[in-house]
């Protein structure tokens, strides 16, 4: 039962006035005129006024004291999260030389500052990405490539493989991603690779620039496809030198032209590839990141002097038709998707001895970092290459049951970026030596990420660095530890039996970062201003920011009493998966739903597998599909770092979208006289749509045991269409029935999809098992229901195809 908050006094403005009246008569009978113009009522409603404002002030505890009572019990509030983006920078008119960039480089969205992670040597290079997409030209068109191309075929095995050279454009604001699978031969590319082509300033020498980035570091961005199917704990892995970014980064090595006739920059031979050192890494494959590499000397750093028809055959880079890109070329990087099998090993010349691969291995040795080479420059990795066909292995490697690479943006000069502001040593107080002393620091809230809360406490021999911890009575006697509260900025220390106290007299200083809220969230180029470059570059960010959200209420943080006390920020039951997804911070999630012993992947829907819990998220909103919301990879990435520290260590979780049932609903109606069709008919389609939506729909609520219906018939009153409950056409009449305006519904028709695509005229009704939810699309006609199967070859049109793309001809 819920405690009522009792009320001080509840009088208004006009009882207050009423009642003060009343006593006129009785203190000061000669008083009779109170009407509004007099004075002494004049100060009798100023005096209602103030006794108002503070009976209200009576009757509400203060917010300091309601965030305190919050703390007491160990209810902490969310802070503001604050965004995270990738930037590109540019030298555009610049000095025809690096420039380094040191982390927290400050840039700006308007008003909102971001700060660089970390630091990067901008290179005087763009980038343009190309893939290989399969193409199938028509009979006549194949016997002339087959005859043209007749001697590259080595063996009586090989065959031609056609392809047209794709361009994988930048995202574009109110546009869908671009995508590219690199482990898709069919749909994505057929040589498991993207291709960067290095270009050149415009109006700059190739050859100069080639000078000038040979040896230097090269800070790759890659940005993953957003859409994805779900993530599995197994927590994310953070960047570092050590990290495999789960790509190959390759640039193209020429041999060198004996003859000198090539010309500068070029030379000659087969397709070889040599592995570039990594030396730091995110894992781009999992969420957006960097990776930087290191280029080979400027003696390597060559291009293919093509005969005619070599350009772009075999594992040569694709065809350039666009001169005014081709005239800025520098050279070749290629993503390749590992795993391919090893068929040549690198030389090891001039190294420590460590193995390392070519083009096609899959590498031994070292840390991993590297794709498995382990070397930084001295291992000789940079000294072999191999002539083994990508697209010879690739029939073996696409049966394997590894996960695809499918990218949205790659490009150079790039950075990730958080909403922050930085404070250097700030000055946050002087020890007294009581028992958990605390201190505030000026600015709130504190962001807590890689670069940490660095608190320093001066000693007799100096600054000596504190350690924070998450509970200050988990701290050992004398431990120098704090505790730290990002959302009001509040530090704790000890009180001797739990770690140490602040010594009396000691200057206590604080380094960190704060910021976040939303707007932190930014589109696609907003990132566009910093002091800090010089004439000549500049800043973009190509693809939106995300993570950002605003600070829990204290509102929030009462509402959470009883949830927190039940679950103590611990997944145990599936009401604590609930309760704490529903608090994850960076994203605005609109329903979920908890499926214990339940496996996405299994084979039957109703086994039940031990450990194993699957949350299924939807955001509240999605520009891109608005009627069947999908979370992407953000959005799954920021639910399964909020869930990680919190599982037990013997569960494992699967956090994953809505599987959508794609079905179309065709409505008959008659309405009734003097009503307008089109106002009703737009009506009951907003209804049935909202009575299937996987946030609103499902059946009305009822009121208490009474059976009455409570809201408006059109309004959604469902929290979504509930798992595993068909869809009927006899809900959907009883709900076209109650839209006012509706005499009586003729008949419903519902359409869906087998498991082969191809279409079910009639389906009724609709199964939904496991992650399943209905995607519906509604047509609503006067009299008799339209078959689906008819509206939506009108109306739809058909499933999208690939569109023949005419090959390349060869430059004769």
């Amino acid at each position: 039962m819920t405690i009522p908050i009792p009320v001080l006094d509840n009088r208004s403005f006009d009882q207050l006035v009423a009642e003060a009246k009343a006593r006129i008569a009785v203190h000061t009978p000669e008083w009779t005129n109170l009407n509004d113009s007099d004075p002494g009522i004049a100060i009798v409603e100023v005096f209602a006024f103030l006794t108002e404002n503070l009976l209200y002030r009576s009757n509400r505890i203060p917010e300091a004291n309601r965030i305190k009572f919050l703390t007491m019990l160990g209810v902490s509030l969310q802070p503001a999260s604050p965004g995270h983006g990738l930037v590109a920078f540019s030298n555009d008119r610049g000095p025809l030389q690096p420039l380094g960039l040191t982390a927290s480089t400050e840039v700006r969205s308007g008003q909102v500052p971001f700060l660089v992670d970390g630091g990067l040597a901008v290179q005087p290079v763009t980038a343009a990405a190309y893939y290989k997409a399969q193409q199938k030209p028509d009979a006549a068109t194949q016997a002339q490539y087959n005859l043209l191309y007749q001697t590259f075929l080595d063996s009586p095995s090989d065959v031609l493989t056609y392809y047209q050279p794709t361009s994988l454009d930048p995202p574009a604001t109110g546009k869908p991603d671009p995508v590219v699978d690199l482990g898709d031969p069919v749909n994505g590319t057929i040589d498991r690779s993207l291709w960067l082509a290095v270009l050149a300033p415009p109006l700059v020498d190739p050859e100069a620039v080639r000078a000038v980035i040979g040896g230097q570091t090269l800070s790759i961005g890659v940005y993953p496809a957003t859409q994805t199917p779900g993530q599995v704990l197994a927590p994310m892995t953070t960047g570092g030198p050590g990290v495999d970014p789960g790509l190959v980064f390759e640039i193209a090595a020429p041999a060198p032209d004996p003859t000198g006739n090539s010309g500068p920059g070029y030379g000659i031979g087969p397709a070889n590839y040599v592995r570039l050192p990594v030396t730091y890494a995110d894992p781009v494959l999992q969420a957006p990141g960097v990776v930087q590499v290191t280029l080979p000397p400027y003696q390597q750093l060559l291009l293919w002097n093509f005969d005619p028809e070599e350009e772009g055959t075999g594992d040569y880079p694709p065809r350039l038709d666009d001169a005014t890109i081709s005239s800025r070329l520098v050279t070749w990087i290629r993503l390749r998707y590992p795993p391919l099998p090893d068929t040549t090993t690198a030389s090891t010349s001039g190294g420590t001895g460590t193995t390392g691969t070519a083009s096609n291995g899959t590498g031994n040795g070292g840390n991993g970092s590297n794709g498995g080479c382990g070397c930084t420059g001295g291992c000789g990795c940079l000294g072999g290459a191999s002539t083994a066909s990508t697209t010879s292995v690739l029939a073996a490697d696409a049966v394997s049951d590894q996960k695809t690479g499918r990218l949205t943006w790659v490009g150079l000069n790039a950075a990730t970026v958080v909403q922050a502001v930085p404070v250097n040593h700030e000055i946050v107080g002087t020890g007294t030596g009581t028992p958990f002393q605390t201190f505030a620091v000026a600015n709130a809230p504190v962001v807590t990420d890689a670069t940490g809360f660095l608190l320093e406490v001066q000693g007799t021999d100096g600054w000596a660095a504190w350690q924070q911890i998450d509970d200050i009575y988990a701290a050992a006697a004398g431990a120098t530890a704090y505790m730290l509260d990002p959302a009001s900025g509040l530090i704790t220390g000890g009180s001797g039996l739990f770690g140490a106290r602040f010594p009396a007299g000691a200057t206590v200083r604080a380094t960190y970062r704060y910021g976040g809220g939303q707007q932190g969230q930014v589109a696609i180029g907003a990132i566009n201003k910093s002091a800090t470059l010089p004439g000549g570059f500049s800043v973009s960010n190509p693809v939106p920011t995300w993570g950002a959200s605003d600070a829990e209420s204290a509102s929030d943080g009462e509402a959470n009493i009883t949830r927190w006390l039940r679950h103590r920020d611990r997944l145990v039951t599936a009401d604590d998966f609930a309760d704490v997804t529903r608090r994850a911070p960076g994203i605005d999630l609109g329903r979920v739903e908890v499926l214990p012993l339940f496996n996405p992947d299994g084979p039957d829907p109703v086994a039940t597998w031990p450990g194993m819990v699957t949350v299924l998220v939807i955001p509240r909103s999605d520009p891109v599909h608005p009627n069947a919301p999908v979370p992407d990879l953000t959005f799954l990435n920021a639910v399964c770092g909020w869930l990680d520290p919190r599982r037990l260590i013997t569960t494992e979780v699967h956090v994953r979208g809505p599987v959508y049932q794609q079905i179309w609903v065709s409505v008959g109606i008659e309405v009734l006289p003097g009503q307008v069709f089109t106002l009703v008919q737009q009506a009951v389609t907003a209804a049935v749509q909202s009575f299937l939506s996987p946030l609103t729909g499902g059946l009305p609520a009822a009121s208490g045991s009474t059976g009455i219906l409570t809201g408006s018939s059109t309004a959604p009153t469902g929290t979504g269409w509930p798992l595993g409950t068909a869809v009927r056409s006899q809900d959907i009449e009883a709900v076209a029935t109650r839209v006012p305006g509706v005499r009586y519904v003729d008949s419903v028709l519902i359409a869906g999809l087998a498991a082969d695509g191809s279409m079910l005229a009639s389906l009724d009704p609709v199964p939904i098992a496991g992650l399943q939810l209905p995607a519906a699309t509604v047509y609503v006609s006067n009299g008799p229901a339209e078959a689906p199967s008819t509206l939506i070859g009108g109306n739809q049109g058909t499933l999208p195809t690939q569109v023949p793309v005419p090959v390349v001809p060869p430059v004769c």
